[in-house]
């Protein structure tokens, strides 16, 4: 296996580096899934009409284009049509409703959006009288329509350093933020994947996860540097895992905690004739590595990374570490620092700062958040947000989240957004949001402490309407405890809730306790099997809410 240098590394784009691979390759398989298959020459000629709508429609170099949209090999190309032209692709989270998705609308300020009209209503909803609003099924118009040397042209214009992404992550003092990543963003780190994972042309990715995610950004520039093939899934089903891995003949997975654990759950028989020889992602829960590896024979490899840098750590095969989240690839300097910025000893938990040896390998800045910006790039040194430590051999152990954020289900979920839309409720007069461990999927389930206008005439299921109706499903608390006003402390500087209070109330302090089900309608896995979600700490529940 090969180790995991950047050496020979040169910037590219996407688009460049899909056409290099369309010269030599036209007609081998890139995109596979249930019901069809396109090849690198197809996806570049459904690219290409893609960019020449879009030109068409009048947008230039640097507009916005909203994807709103399933997993399809469609939205992709949308998306590398959107780059051709050098236009800036938002990715925006297909289950974003109500205030949250107005939010990012009006921040990106698309000149168009481009959606799956299962989405039609509710961004009409959340978003009234945008012109214009493109359906990603159906081909387009053909490329001729516009100029074909114009369109040759343009798809060499954008440069490795220009925006060419916008994907909004959670906020934690305010709305979620743009994080805006340059065109050799994807290039760049699915270089670093492409060696991690040791990618030959005759492997097969399978991808279960959002193509919102930056993940799948990175992901399909790996395997069109290989070229390679990658399978997907329009939503994960735990149940039809190792058929559809035997199907595709899938050698390798990109993975988050709570699919590994939906996937031990389906037993050791089911996977009999597996062709999967790797995992990659994070985090990895408790047992995956002697179910995986120990029992089937699938190498697990894991990172740390997020919106702003895909991959600062990485195990590779001949360095890693059960436990930890890889150590730092040559492409970033890591470092663990306390709160004035000075670097910490190994084993000292402080915050992650990383930085890139590389151009292109980190996020551009915020979106119209300049003071943002400024903050996270403070020393010169990207501020993660999370707490980790490093052992005397350089492996990196993530140790939670230094900011207001949760994450559960592959999602960051911003506890700010979640409570401003709480405290709307006529009925709740103050609340905060925490997050409690799920052993389930290593990740994390969110409880809601409320403080009842009325607590005789709070009624728990017209909150689980109300969260339904204006969270997305990820943000739908799984525990409600109601508790009293002085229980509720907010820093002074920042107006942020005392999470440690709240997860510190002694008995006496505790009120009614309810778990909500969220199986039948949010958190149900698609083969319709529910996972054992966390217990809500402290007294007996008083009612389950459904």
């Amino acid at each position: 296996m090969t180790t995991f240098p950047l050496t020979g590394y040169r910037p590219s784009t996407p688009v460049a580096d899909l056409l290099r691979q369309v010269a030599t390759q036209p007609d081998k398989p890139l995109l596979l899934w249930e019901d069809g298959q396109w090849s690198y020459a197809q996806f570049a000629d459904y690219a290409r009409r893609c960019a020449a709508h879009l030109r068409r429609g009048g947008i230039e170099p640097g507009q916005r284009v909203a994807i709103i949209a399933r997993n399809s090999a469609w939205r992709q190309a949308w998306q590398y049509g959107a780059w051709w032209i050098g236009a800036v692709e938002v990715s925006v989270n297909y289950d974003l409703n109500g205030e949250l998705l107005r939010n990012v609308l009006a921040d990106a300020e698309p000149a168009v959006i481009v959606l799956d009209e299962e989405f039609r209503d509710t961004v009409s909803a959340a978003f009234p009288g945008h012109p214009t609003l493109l359906e990603t099924t159906g081909v387009p118009g053909r490329s001729d329509e516009v100029c074909p040397q114009e369109l040759d042209e343009l798809a060499g214009t954008p440069r490795p350093g220009d925006l060419a992404s916008l994907i909004y992550t959670s906020g934690t003092t305010g709305p979620s933020k743009g994080v805006m990543l340059p065109a050799g963003y994807p290039s760049g780190h699915g270089y670093s994947i492409r060696h991690v994972l040791d990618l030959r042309p005759d492997d097969v990715g399978y991808f279960v996860l959002p193509f919102f995610h930056a993940d799948f950004h990175v992901v399909m520039a790996a395997v069109v540097q290989s070229g390679s093939a990658v399978a997907f899934r329009h939503k994960f089903t735990a149940s039809g895992f190792w058929d559809e891995v035997r199907r595709y003949g899938a050698t390798w997975c990109w993975v988050v905690g709570f699919v590994l654990s939906a996937v031990m759950a389906q037993g050791i028989e089911v996977a009999r004739g597996h062709t999967m020889r790797r995992f990659l992602g994070a985090p990895i829960p408790e047992g995956a590595y002697e179910f995986f590896e120990d029992r089937l024979g699938v190498t697990i490899l894991t990172m740390y990374g997020q919106t702003e840098a895909d991959g600062p750590t990485f195990d590779t095969f001949e360095r890693r570490r059960r436990g930890a989240a890889g150590w730092p690839s040559v492409g970033f300097e890591v470092q663990i620092h306390d709160d004035d910025g000075v670097a910490l000893p190994p084993g000292e938990p402080g915050e992650l700062v990383y930085r890139p040896r590389y151009p292109h390998m980190t996020m551009l800045g915020y979106w119209n958040r300049p003071d943002a910006t400024v903050a996270a790039w403070r020393d010169l040194w990207v501020r993660s947000g999370d707490q980790a430590r490093m052992d005397e051999d350089g492996f990196l152990y993530f140790m939670g989240r230094m900011t207001d954020s949760i994450r559960r289900r592959g999602e960051n979920v911003s506890a700010y957004e979640v409570e401003t839309i709480l405290r709307r409720h006529p009925g709740i007069a103050e609340c905060g949001i925490v997050g409690v461990h799920d052993e389930f999927s290593g990740e994390q389930e969110i409880k809601a402490f409320v403080v009842p206008e009325d607590e005789d005439r709070f009624d728990v299921d017209d909150f689980v309407r109300y969260c339904r109706e204006h969270l997305p499903r990820y943000a739908v608390p799984r525990f409600l405890e109601l508790t009293a006003m002085e229980n509720i402390v907010r820093s002074a500087g920042t107006g942020v809730v005392q999470k440690h209070r709240l997860l510190s109330l002694r008995e006496e302090q505790r009120r009614a306790v309810y778990t909500i089900d969220v199986s039948p309608e949010q958190d149900r896995l698609s083969d319709g099997s529910v996972p054992e979600c966390a217990k809500a700490e402290g007294p007996p529940t008083r009612g389950a809410a459904t």
